[in-house]
């Protein structure tokens, strides 16, 4: 039969060396990669499955109904003893193809055990054999056992598998470190990958390390190989692969030190992995390391052979050493095997270059050029290199100089200014266009902010900020009244100045809140709040206006001394509290020494604290984030413009 052809084994009822042989098929005939050929080899395993399942089915009645009728109380449906079986009756019961046909008569067995599992034990017993396959390395990272695995029935009973499949998805939420054979397979047959089509956000949230693992190409980690570890022995795999993650996560973020923790604690467990020898060679070429670099670099070399990464790492610390010659060996050793390799290309005419030979530079950076016309950095590399290759001829003198120069200057685009700026504009917006969009919307969010907690606009809450005090020279009467309360700084000088033995005292209430009282000397003694006192009254004249002053002691000292004064303050409204006590020192003080009638103003200067700028409103912490991350975008555009405008360097 053709069935037995395409598994590929002679006709048998062993239904464990259909299954083996089905395994070792599905590795040729994938369902990705051969949708067709899979098709027809799961039809030929269905077919092979039923027809053994039936003759085993047929063997076992042969052999065991005569035991079963001599055991067991067997009663037809009238409750008489049921008469043998004829033999060609017998022989009807089954089909060749289709298996049982008739039953001639009902027969009752009344000791029999049916012994089905329930769907949620066979959904457990699933379930635990593929825990107990990922707790076995070797086994787990196998993806013939899993093949064997996912072609279970109870893999394809269309009532268990939607149970199972979720099950197996919080599994593998946790223990999801299988290589990329094992996660297709996987999703060949609970076709996962329909549900992340579906709905991929809600995909994501639930089961992130699933997608990541079985779907996320970007994700590096989820590439790493695992056959080698089979070679590190009795480890924790892991412990180590949780490493493994977490380093290649840490260079990801920047973050050298978690990268360096975890990449020591995977080399303690295992030190022969070339996916960690390679993450430790970009470890010690970020962080400067180079000897670490070099040492990693030759590392991978010898267990990857075939691969770059090796070669690319060592090039780079050749060319940091000045060893030329042996970084372009290792270059064009990468591009033997990839010629469009850009970066390798363009390190290669690097090195071309400073060795002197400006062809061989030049025809790496028009090979660079021939897959990306607008990089800017090939451009400007041939343009240096025509620079130095016409600086050489006119040196040398060489006969026919003269048209290869003209030729070389063409090269160099002799271009009038304005086309030059249309063609660093075009590389500027191609290379920095969402850069640029989201520097406008920065802008607008923070202005936004601003006027909303402020009041004011960014331009005018930073001249506010950095506007200095003003203080304003006060000669007369009419230029005091004129004086904004709680905002004006003023320098003014008093005569017929004389203290008042007032005191400023600043004490908390019953309910804790500070209060500012105006007390004479000994009522704030009888008080016991001489501690608190915070300034001292006095009284002066600007063109017979009477001025209050609250000043602090050496001012008072001075008035006493003096009875005058030139001081600086702030111009604050006269508050009650401070009218009803001056009240009441005019009644008590009419022998105070002050001859002069009272016309007092309603302001006075506050003069124990410095003049200073009233306080602005205090900025949201997300408007310190954005202006951080506009920094960031500025830095990178004029870091972008600055490598553009090299364009003008040899017009």
């Amino acid at each position: 039969m053709q069935v037995w052809e395409i598994l590929g084994i002679e006709p048998t009822h062993e239904i464990s060396a259909i299954k083996k042989a089905y395994a070792a098929k599905l590795k040729i005939h994938h369902p990705e990669d051969d949708p067709a050929g899979y098709q027809q080899l799961r039809e030929a395993y269905d077919q092979a499955i039923k027809l053994a399942k039936r003759q085993q089915k047929q063997t076992s009645r042969s052999n065991e109904e005569q035991e079963v009728y001599a055991t067991l109380d067997v009663t037809q449906e009238d409750g008489s003893e049921a008469e043998d079986i004829a033999e060609h009756e017998e022989d009807e019961l089954y089909d060749e193809d289709d298996g049982p046909q008739r039953i001639p008569r009902m027969v009752i067995w009344k000791e029999q055990d049916q012994g089905r599992d329930d769907p949620e034990s066979e959904a457990e017993h699933f379930i635990g054999r593929v825990e107990r396959l990922y707790r076995d390395f070797p086994s787990r990272i196998d993806s013939a056992q899993w093949a064997e695995l996912l072609n279970s029935d109870v893999v394809w009973n269309i009532k268990l598998q939607s149970g199972i499949s979720g099950r197996l998805l919080d599994f593998l939420e946790e223990h999801y470190f299988l290589p990329k054979e094992v996660w297709k397979l996987l999703d060949s047959a609970f076709h996962w990958s329909g549900l992340v089509a579906e709905d991929k956000e809600s995909f994501l949230e639930q089961y992130p390390k699933v997608y990541r693992y079985a779907f996320a190409e970007s994700y590096e980690a989820a590439n790493m190989g695992y056959s080698l570890l089979l070679s590190a022995g009795e480890i924790d795999h892991e412990a180590y692969l949780h490493y493994r993650e977490e380093a290649w996560l840490a260079l990801k973020n920047h973050d050298l030190a978690a990268a360096n923790h975890s990449l020591q604690k995977a080399r303690e467990l295992f030190d022969a992995d070339p996916d960690v020898i390679r993450l430790e060679a970009e470890y010690g070429w970020r962080s400067g390391e180079s000897e670490r670099t070099f040492a990693m670099s030759n590392r991978l070399n010898q267990l990857c052979p075939d691969q770059i990464d090796g070669y690319l790492y060592r090039s780079r610390i050749w060319m940091q050493d000045g060893k030329l010659p042996e970084a372009v060996q290792d270059l064009q050793r990468i591009l033997a095997q990839f010629p469009d390799h850009v970066l390798a290309l363009s390190l290669a005419g690097t090195c071309y270059k400073k060795l002197g030979d400006l062809e061989k530079a030049k025809e790496m950076f028009q090979r660079i050029l021939a897959l990306d016309a607008n990089d800017i950095d090939a451009v400007l590399a041939l343009a240096e290199i025509n620079a130095l290759t016409i600086k050489d001829l006119r040196a040398r003198r060489v006969k026919g100089r003269g048209r290869v120069i003209r030729k070389l200057y063409r090269e160099l685009g002799k271009t009038p200014l304005l086309k030059q700026l249309k063609k660093a504009a075009y590389f500027f917006v191609s290379y920095k266009w969402l850069s640029l969009i989201c520097i406008v919307a920065l802008h607008f969010w923070i202005a936004s902010s601003f006027v909303k907690h402020t009041g004011e606009t960014p331009l005018a809450y930073l001249s506010e900020m950095v506007r200095p005090l003003k203080i304003t020279n006060v000669s007369s009467a009419s230029k005091w009244e004129l004086m904004p309360p709680e905002e004006a700084a003023v320098r003014i000088e008093l005569t017929d100045a004389s203290y008042m033995a007032i005191q400023e005292v600043k004490a908390k209430d019953g309910n804790g809140k500070e209060t500012t009282k105006y007390l004479s000397l000994d009522e704030a003694k009888k008080q016991g709040l001489q501690s608190n006192i915070t300034g001292h009254l006095s009284m002066g004249y600007l063109d017979g206006k009477a001025i209050l002053v609250v000043g602090n002691y050496k001012q008072v000292k001075e008035i006493y001394d003096f009875q005058r004064i030139e001081l600086e303050g702030t111009v604050r409204s006269m508050p009650d509290e401070l009218k009803t006590e001056i009240e009441n020192w005019k009644n008590r003080s009419s022998n105070s020494g002050i001859s002069k009638p009272l016309p007092l103003s309603d302001k006075y200067i506050d003069a124990t604290t410095k003049p200073s700028k009233k306080a602005l409103p205090s900025l949201p912490l997300r408007i310190y984030f954005y202006l951080f991350i506009l920094g960031l975008f500025y830095i990178s555009v004029l870091r972008e413009l600055r490598r553009v405008s090299k364009l003008f360097g040899y017009n």
